[in-house]
C-alpha cells in the first residue's frame, strides 16, 4: 500500500508543478496526472482491502 501512497503522491506533485508552472503547455498534461494518481491510489486502496479480507480468512477461531 505504501508504494501506491507514494506513487500517487509524486503523481500528485507532479501534476500540480504542471498545472502551475505551465498551465496553457502542460495544463492537460497536469490533469492527467491528478487523474493518474487517484487510478493509482484507488487500485492500491482494492488491493489492499483484497489482501486484508484474504489474511482475515486464514486467521484461526479463537476459542
Amino acid at each position: 500500500m505504501l508504494t501506491y501512497v507514494r506513487t500517487s503522491l509524486a503523481l500528485v506533485g507532479f501534476g500540480l508543478a504542471l498545472i502551475r508552472l505551465h498551465p496553457e503547455r502542460g495544463g492537460r498534461l497536469g490533469y492527467s496526472a491528478l487523474a493518474v494518481a487517484g487510478l493509482v491510489l484507488a487500485v492500491g486502496l482494492l488491493r489492499f482491502r483484497a489482501h486484508r479480507r484474504e489474511l482475515a480468512a486464514c486467521q484461526l477461531p479463537d476459542s
